[in-house]
């Protein structure tokens, strides 16, 4: 059985024996779980990290994962490339804790799924510091004492959160050889269609309010929506749980169970 969640943001409760995937589902031996990306499980090498290995380790399930855009990719990059399922992936833990590359399709549980991770941060509005910046600290201290919201490069914020032209490209050779036919799609963050979707259901006028703006990768979904054949998109990054169509669901807490027959995938 494949379930898929959303972001969990290094908050790892909701996969424990009382969280919601315990009250919801009960993913066991083989089954498979993937997240919407903003795991949050590399982030750094604190305690922390150890302690969730140790327990992710124990987990009965196999955790599948695309990057979001708060994730850091240089812990990420010390694992090494493989393949597994037809795509490329790295292990952070052995067939146990698996990171599904950009632009791969893999064959899971007898289904096909493209994967792509990465998004731009919206939390970001008033800018990224340099910590080699003779001035960091003292324009940090600024920021902070003036509540703005802006991350650290190479800390808090990565340029590989958005994908390289190469990574672009072997998605779409990837989808090429499928015959540009899938079962499921998982991303993080929506396409520009989807994104504005979002908005529109929630009654808000414009995305770029909130930090959102279409970039290569949105607009690189939105060339997917026109030319891939597929069952169901799934995506996070807007941090709420949502159908949008019968072929697009938003995840942030909800879990979606596929079960191989449905029509309509009901978030629990």
């Amino acid at each position: 059985m494949i379930y898929i969640t959303g972001d969990t943001h290094r908050d790892f409760r909701r996969f424990s024996k009382r969280g919601r995937f315990r009250t919801k589902c009960q993913p066991g031996e083989g089954d498979y779980v993937i997240v919407c990306g903003d795991l949050g499980l590399l982030w750094d090498k604190s305690p922390t990290f150890d302690f969730d290995l140790e327990v992710m380790s124990r987990y009965p399930f196999t955790l599948l994962w695309v990057q979001g855009n708060h994730e850091n990719y240089d812990m990420i990059a010390e694992y090494p490339v493989e393949y597994w399922n037809g795509g490329k992936v790295r292990h952070i833990i052995r067939d146990k804790v698996i990171l599904l590359e950009r632009g791969q399709v893999f064959e899971i549980d007898g289904k096909s799924f493209f994967t792509f991770g990465g998004a731009s941060c919206h939390d970001i509005q008033d800018g990224i510091l340099d910590p080699d910046d003779p001035d960091f600290t003292q324009k940090r201290r600024q920021m902070d004492r003036q509540r703005k919201m802006y991350r650290i490069r190479n800390i808090s914020w990565w340029e590989a959160e958005l994908p390289t032209e190469e990574e672009l490209q072997e998605g779409l050779q990837n989808l090429k050889k499928a015959g540009n036919q899938v079962d499921f799609i998982i991303t993080h963050c929506p396409s520009g269609w989807g994104t504005r979707r979002v908005f529109a259901e929630h009654g808000l006028p414009t995305t770029e309010q909130f930090g959102y703006k279409e970039d290569i990768l949105t607009e690189y979904f939105d060339q997917l929506e026109e030319k891939v054949t597929f069952t169901h998109w799934f995506f996070g990054h807007l941090h709420d749980d949502m159908t949008l169509d019968e072929r697009h669901t938003m995840l942030y807490f909800g879990i979606v169970r596929l079960t191989g027959d449905e029509d309509v995938y009901e978030i629990v």
